[in-house]
């Protein structure tokens, strides 16, 4: 084996050591995170979660903020980009969109139901946790919540919604039910049946804004 092929092995082994420990460090930071809090979760329970030493943070990390930004940084790659797409190429009324809204984001619930809570978890603790991941959280609350917006407001422009609809508040009532819609089924667990939670909350929260069109029988008798 030549000295170049040797150096090549060397390096794919420590690429993948690399990648193996920083996936067990931030899946034992969001796993504590989701169940204590940021400031409550230490560094060597981290650690010990992951089978690593606290060390290791310190090596791959630099600290305890920086773990916390990666976390962020994959949160909005693997869960806000991917939504954001998913809404970007849905050609339906804006009423579907929000509708679609909560199917996708349950459907990261079952699939990364951790990486979800976390970022929703760090949105409330935030004020608290760090300047720069408070920047983070918010910036990308402010991504989901633009989107949202935009998805009123076309609603609004076509006359499915109510020209009177505030579309920056309604976009965020719309996240304040999806995120207490995501703790209470974390709360609660195989009490309750999520998808019926889900389809319940967005029926509900269109229910009022969805300008009803009138029927042949409200035509027939002039009403609207």
């Amino acid at each position: 084996m030549s000295i170049t092929t040797r150096r090549a092995r060397s390096e794919n082994k420590k690429t993948l050591l690399r990648e193996e420990s920083v996936r067990r460090l931030t899946a034992s930071a969001v796993r504590l995170i989701v169940e204590k809090g940021y400031h409550a979760s230490t560094l060597q329970e981290i650690a010990d979660g992951a089978g690593l030493t606290k060390g290791a943070i310190f090596f791959y990390f630099d600290s305890k903020e920086n773990l916390l930004l990666n976390i962020l940084d994959r949160a909005e790659m693997e869960i806000v980009d991917t939504l954001i797409e998913h809404l970007d190429t849905l050609q339906t009324t804006a009423a579907e969109k929000i509708a679609a809204f909560f199917r996708f984001t349950s459907q990261q619930g079952i699939s990364r139901p951790y990486e979800l809570l976390c970022l929703i978890k760090m949105s409330i603790e935030g004020r608290n946790s760090t300047e720069l991941a408070d920047k983070r959280v918010y910036q990308i609350y402010e991504r989901i919540r633009g989107k949202l917006e935009e998805i009123v407001r076309e609603g609004k422009s076509t006359g499915e919604f109510a020209p009177s609809l505030p579309s920056s508040e309604f976009a965020s009532v719309i996240i304040a039910m999806h995120d207490g819609m995501m703790l209470e089924w974390h709360r609660r667990g195989k009490d309750i049946d999520g998808k019926i939670l889900v389809r319940t909350v967005w029926k509900t929260i269109l229910n009022g804004v969805v300008v009803k069109q009138p029927t042949e029988d409200d035509r027939a008798t002039g009403r609207n």
